[in-house]
């Protein structure tokens, strides 16, 4: 009875002394989970870019052997466009998670500066923060175009590959040279654009989160 007394009094003393104290003082760690899911979005634009890749290598094929037998080249030109789309939509759920954590990092960050009691300190807390959280909502700035040039490009890689689909003649080819050339343009485009943002999150990464050694 006397050692649990002894250990309630200890713990109220430190409650008295210590009122102010936050309840983690790793907020780093959300700062890590954010730059993590950034991450990881990027690593699905990379998958669209790879599957935006093989659809163009298959639509080539179908091209150079629409005078010979395009059917095999077709298949993977088939197989190839739903793996566009399904890329695409895995990026999407995982760019709706990374806002999650963000939202849930800078919230987190928002509530220990209720504790911090030197005036210097919290104004450099939330320039910093300002800053930081800038920097991960320039995400949408970087993204938002180049959604919109890819989905104007995977009307036409659909139509296209609905075209082709029903009619894989030498001359329904041949007749499709434009709308394939325009495409296979706004492949090229895309595959810019996305190499564009890759870059920009791996610079957001860089910046939101804490530096580690680099293995050798």
């Amino acid at each position: 009875m006397i050692k649990r007394l002894l250990i309630l009094s200890a713990a109220t003393l430190a409650a008295q002394l210590f009122p102010t104290l936050p309840a983690s003082a790793a907020g780093y760690k959300l700062a890590d989970k954010t730059g993590a899911g950034i991450a990881e979005f990027r690593d699905e634009v990379v998958n669209i870019k790879k599957a935006v890749d093989s659809a163009m290598v298959a639509l080539d094929k179908v091209v150079t052997t629409a005078a010979e037998d395009p059917r095999k080249a077709y298949k993977e030109f088939d197989k190839a466009v739903p793996r566009v789309t399904d890329a695409a939509n895995k990026a999407r759920k995982r760019a709706d998670d990374m806002k999650a954590r963000g939202q849930a990092y800078f919230k987190d960050w928002e509530r220990d500066l209720e504790s911090v009691k030197s005036q210097e300190i919290r104004n450099l807390a939330l320039e910093r923060k300002a800053k930081l959280q800038a920097t991960f909502d320039n995400i949408k700035a970087t993204v938002e175009p180049a959604k919109e040039q890819f989905n104007s490009w995977m009307a036409d890689l659909t139509d296209l590959h609905k075209y082709l689909g029903n009619d894989l003649t030498i001359e329904g080819i041949d007749a499709a040279k434009k709308l394939i050339a325009k495409t296979k343009t706004g492949g090229q485009g895309v595959q810019q654009s996305l190499d564009n943002v890759i870059a920009e999150l791996n610079t957001i990464v860089a910046t939101i989160t804490a530096s580690k050694a680099k293995k050798t």
